[in-house]
């Protein structure tokens, strides 16, 4: 756990290195590559750093001890074109994270009672290598089903952050409101949402607009539901005043997001220009990843849920 937060604390650092070193060809492009780094040296970390708080699977351990080296080998593949190097460079990511998809299954054969909260968790870290398989696909230079590179990139990030935190993210409600049956039962409403509509956004993207719109609004309900549980009973149970003030930024950032992406997914299937994807880009990927994902992941890392 500490090595992950240290890890998460040097990522930042290196980040922010990477804010001055040109990735992309154009602004768009620029900010999908730096949100989707962001993820990579910080928002993964954390995510193992309040895993492994719990949990002592070898699998995990591995990821955490990896992830360090793979994420600056992943930035490196962003420096150079797309081709097989490239590609190569990137797998080394994917192969890191295959380790948190493997400990995800071992979690879930050897749990000792299936609670949608932990069940949750589980489904995240089986997500991860998902968006490790399109960040691959991204750096070779493939365009699966003629997706353009910016799709590749967003549909890697889309299980780094709506993939993999959120329902972490669910997971860590759920235990701090165990003992209160409602809220209980929302967190499991709201993490059956997040884990279900993940999928269908991808297959929406793949397959049908309108699967994507029914994917959004089954997600957006998940995580609005999870922001009204930690706004009502996560945040007047936490002590830290600090922790309190993320949790706030990271609600009100979640539906916010959830709204503009509901507004995409519509406009996509109505052929309605009311967001495009640069715009998309600047307000729902950076509420998305600083507002919700980073926001909250710090708060839980400064005031911890039980153990459960």
């Amino acid at each position: 756990m500490k090595f992950a937060r240290t890890s998460a604390l040097a990522g930042a650092l290196l980040w922010g290195v990477t804010l001055l070193i040109r990735t992309g060809d154009s602004r768009e492009t620029e900010l999908i590559q730096k949100i989707f780094l962001l993820a990579v040296f910080v928002i993964v970390p954390l995510c193992l750093s309040l895993i492994t708080a719990d949990e002592d699977w070898l699998a995990l351990r591995i990821a955490v001890w990896l992830q360090p080296f793979a994420a600056v080998v992943c930035f490196v593949s962003f420096l150079i074109p797309q081709g097989m190097l490239a590609g190569v460079l990137s797998s080394v990511w994917l192969a890191t994270i295959s380790f948190v998809a493997l400990a995800g299954l071992l979690r879930i054969f050897f749990a000792e009672s299936f609670v949608s909260y932990e069940l949750s968790v589980s489904a995240g870290m089986l997500y991860l290598p998902i968006g490790g398989a399109w960040l691959v696909a991204s750096r070779l230079g493939i365009q699966p089903l003629g997706f353009g590179d910016t799709i590749v990139l967003l549909t890697a990030i889309h299980f780094h952050f709506a993939g993999f935190a959120a329902p972490l993210l669910a997971g860590l409600a759920g235990r701090a409101v165990r003992d209160k049956q409602t809220a209980s039962r929302v967190v499991g409403l709201a993490a059956t949402g997040i884990i279900l509509g993940t999928p269908l956004v991808a297959a929406g993207i793949t397959f049908s607009p309108a699967v994507a719109l029914v994917g959004t609004a089954i997600v957006s309900l998940g995580l609005s539901l999870l922001a009204v549980i930690v706004l009502f009973y996560v945040v007047p149970a936490t002590s830290s005043i600090v922790a309190k003030a993320l949790f706030f930024i990271a609600s009100l950032s979640s539906i916010a997001a959830m709204v503009l992406a509901c507004l995409y997914a519509y406009s996509i299937v109505t052929h309605t220009l009311v967001i495009d994807i640069p715009h998309m880009a600047m307000t729902h990927g950076l509420l998305n990843s600083f507002g919700f994902a980073l926001s909250s992941l710090i708060a839980w890392t400064l005031s911890p849920p039980p153990k459960h």
